[in-house]
């Protein structure tokens, strides 16, 4: 016969969801683990009789049946098989985790095998798998290169529609200078037409007053003026002087003085007119230029952020890529910029769902072959390393989604028991304590997606699950997965010096 102690050797290898829930004689949904009255297990808990089997020889929980001619019933009051109480050192129970975990050998293990798999770095994995940062973990290609002639053309009609507005700018521009040139053309000829008529008023009124002036010195000529005759504030001729042909000929020299003076003054203020007209049409030309250069300016500006928006963006779309990793912001902006190009994730069921989407061992390990044969130096040795864990996985048929647990198995309750001690205290293993966690947890987990919770909550409970997962219990196995903190160590709990 085949003894427990009769063995060559030990194979040890990674479970699937499957085996773990045939190995299974039950969930675990509860934490408690004894009834603290009766001291009996509770229900669908961690000592649950229902799953590992009854504390008494041949007696179900209830006692409806009881002794060894009952083997093998299953009570149909309390659900417990009578049978032998040693069936609770070799049955086990499992958890339905309501997120994925990972457990910690494969993450922080050296080398680590996640990390080598999916060729991440074990800081970068632990960011993800911790709820610190997302991960891509598909990319719809047609959609991305469809979004990316889309933001060409959406730019090149901002480009096109600013250009235009700014012709139409120029155009106006054009329009409203030539029509303030003819105004003032226009301005400048009713000038020119005043100042004339002013000046011919003027020189028909000298012209006249001359020659009524004149006309009286001829009549009076030879004879002796009886006042002094004036003209243009000039004495002609004064009080008792005779008047003779001298006196006409200053007269007609004084009117020839007065209209040389007022034609000059008529080429002064029609130059004058003409200069400042001159002024303002270059001023008006300055501030026209002015404006096309601030017009071109303030195209050229919208032009370059136009075009370093639009670099930006295909930048980004182009950086969505198969395993990048996201901060917060970069996946609210991706997903922003490229709704439904890509999904990405937290957790350990984002890694899970990047393994079983882009893992294929037969075409990982004819690439990395190539690789080691064609690579030197630490791209070598990275593929080499890389290499060992797909042919490992290759050999042993386990598949690499493994890794990620989804259903958590339960050991036995006989290898952690639970202790009664003098004055009513009890002992018991860490790792009691430790299921204890991860099912409040998954438990509250369960709740708050069934409630629809915001996502942040759900993500740390996601988060906690995680950090109260595999590796927590790993960690107390490390310690000797004794009694409590604080609890005395019974003597059939201690661990064996050898």
């Amino acid at each position: 016969m085949l003894e427990i102690n009769d063995f060559n050797a030990i194979r040890i290898s990674l479970a699937s969801p499957e085996d773990i829930l045939g190995w299974s004689h039950g969930e675990v949904t509860k934490p408690e683990t004894i009834n603290y009255r009766t001291l009996k297990p509770e229900r669908d808990g961690l000592f649950c009789e229902r799953i590992f089997g009854p504390q008494k020889d041949w007696e179900c929980y209830c006692g409806k049946y009881k002794r060894v001619r009952y083997k093998g019933v299953v009570c149909d009051k309390c659900g417990v098989e009578v049978t032998r109480s040693k069936v609770r050192r070799d049955r086990m129970g499992h958890i339905t985790l309501a997120s994925p975990v990972s457990h910690i050998w494969f993450v922080k293990g050296t080398p680590s095998r996640l990390g080598l798999l999916l060729d991440i770095s074990p800081r970068n994995l632990e960011r993800v798998l911790y709820f610190a940062s997302y991960i891509i973990t598909s990319v719809d290609e047609d959609m991305k290169n469809a979004l990316r002639v889309q933001i060409q053309e959406e730019y090149k009609e901002k480009r096109e529609r600013i250009q235009k507005e700014a012709e139409e700018k120029r155009i106006e521009l054009s329009s409203q200078l030539t029509q303030d040139l003819g105004g003032m053309e226009s301005a400048q000829v009713s000038t020119q037409r005043r100042i004339e008529e002013d000046y011919r008023a003027q020189r028909e009124a000298i012209t006249a007053e001359g020659e009524r002036l004149r006309s009286d010195l001829e009549e009076k000529s030879g004879e002796v003026a009886e006042e002094d005759i004036i003209f243009r504030g000039v004495t002609l001729v004064e009080e008792g002087e005779l008047i003779t042909e001298k006196t006409l000929d200053a007269l007609d020299e004084l009117l020839d003085q007065e209209l040389e003076q007022l034609e000059a003054r008529r080429q002064r203020d029609l130059a004058d007119a003409e200069t400042l007209t001159d002024a303002e049409r270059e001023r008006k030309e300055y501030e026209a230029t002015q404006e096309r250069e601030r017009l071109q300016e303030s195209l050229q500006r919208q032009l370059d952020t136009l075009l370093r928006e639009e670099k930006e963006k295909l930048e980004l779309l182009d950086g969505i890529k198969l395993k990048r990793i996201l901060t917060e912001q970069e996946y609210r902006q991706l997903r922003e910029l490229a709704p439904g190009a890509f999904k990405a994730d937290m957790g350990a069921g984002a890694i899970r769902d990047l393994i079983v989407r882009t893992v294929d061992l037969e075409k990982m390990a004819d690439e990395l072959q190539t690789e080691v044969h064609t690579t030197q130096g630490q791209r070598r040795k990275k593929a080499t390393k890389r290499l060992r864990v797909v042919e490992a996985f290759r050999k042993s048929g386990n598949r690499p989604e493994w890794m990620i647990l989804t259903v958590l198995p339960v050991i036995p309750p006989e290898l952690r028991p639970m202790v009664q001690l003098d004055g009513g205290r009890f002992a018991t293993s860490d790792l009691n304590d430790l299921y204890r966690r991860v099912i409040n947890r998954n438990n509250r987990l369960k709740r708050l997606m069934e409630l629809n919770a915001p996502e942040i909550i759900v993500r740390n409970e996601k988060r906690m699950l995680q950090e109260a997962g595999p590796g927590r219990i790993e960690k107390a196995r490390a310690r000797g997965g004794g009694p409590a903190k604080g609890q005395p160590r019974p003597k059939n709990m201690r661990q064996n010096p050898q």
